[in-house]
């Protein structure tokens, strides 16, 4: 039997703000019994966990975090205290304040990263930015009481997300960090894979009116082609960045910014990045779907080059018409 290892991804938080939350915590619950504390060093907010995966896929895993490099560095502070779930509680945490979605987006970039990689299930309820501050013991039962929160006015500005094993004992979990990804920084030019997955990412964005084409100029190189088949409206070499934008402007003006791309799976085989992927749009009144295979070349960390292959030429030159 191969090994494994349980795994999950957190936001850090700064000393400051961890040492805050732990003096903080042991005031309130000083009269809350069968609570186990969260140790300070161990206090982080949970944004993807994988369960047990095996130990061959650690380093393809910690890779796919890098996806977040480009993410900015996510302001927030804290916020209500949480009893979770309500009714019967197995935590006490505490919420962390997203005004400008950034954790949020962090959370889901990271996200669907791992799930294209076929490491993360994702939930089906929305996510909750939170630190678990302390559990309640395997045997106790805790009615919920309403507890005064931590000082909301402290500015907890996480930098670092990390990829964390998780090991169980008698005594309560113990994390130990095994990769760590700077938030603000530039995704490694070795790893293709979270570069394209970070220009999807973007893309998506822009399909959906929510960012400007030119926000992908950082993820393609400067003498990029987009090899699209066939004889409809975006067929065709597009030559150099200024081109492959239009072109995908193209696509999101022609279908009002209801295009949207899901992402079935992406490996690196003989030096490409190869990937399968569905796309859904709305035109004219019309639900219209296809399937594509996408197949990139990376340098530097930035796609030089693109092959779009549709399962069906004939009905997705129809499409796009």
């Amino acid at each position: 039997m191969s090994a494994s290892a349980r795994l999950f991804v957190a936001l850090e938080l700064p000393q400051a703000a961890r040492e805050a939350l732990a003096s903080w915590r042991t005031d309130v619950v000083a009269g809350v019994f069968g609570l186990r504390l969260v140790p300070p060093e161990d206090l982080h907010a949970t944004l993807c966990f994988l369960g047990s995966r095996a130990d061959s896929e650690i380093d393809q895993i910690a890779a796919a975090c890098g996806v977040v490099a480009g993410e900015p560095v996510a302001e927030s502070a804290f916020g209500e205290v949480l009893w979770l779930p309500a009714r019967r509680p197995r935590v006490l945490a505490v919420a962390l304040s997203d005004p400008d979605g950034e954790i949020a987006r962090i959370q889901s970039v990271l996200s669907s990263a791992l799930v294209a990689g076929g490491w993360y299930a994702a939930e089906s309820r929305p996510f909750l930015a939170h630190v678990t501050v302390a559990r309640v013991g395997r045997d106790a039962r805790v009615r919920p009481v309403s507890l005064a929160s931590p000082p909301g006015d402290l500015a907890v500005r996480c930098s670092r997300v990390t990829l964390y094993r998780s090991q169980l004992s008698s005594a309560g979990a113990r994390y130990a960090a095994i990769a760590s990804v700077d938030l603000g920084s530039t995704p490694g030019a070795a790893d293709p894979v979270s570069v394209v997955r970070r220009f999807h990412d973007v893309q998506a964005r822009v399909y959906a009116g929510s960012a400007s084409a030119d926000s992908l100029r950082d993820v393609l190189d400067s003498e990029v082609v987009w090899h699209v088949p066939g004889t409809s409206a975006i067929a065709g070499e597009h030559r150099g960045v200024e081109a492959v934008l239009e072109y995908l402007d193209t696509r999101r003006r022609m279908t009002d910014s209801t295009f949207r791309v899901t992402v079935h799976g992406v490996a690196m085989i003989a030096g490409r990045v190869v990937q399968l992927a569905g796309g859904h749009a709305l035109r004219d009144g019309r639900e219209l779907v296809w399937e594509t295979v996408g197949v990139f070349r990376v340098a530097d960390g930035r796609i030089a080059e693109c092959w779009l292959v549709p399962f069906d030429q004939a009905a997705f030159d129809w499409i796009w018409s």
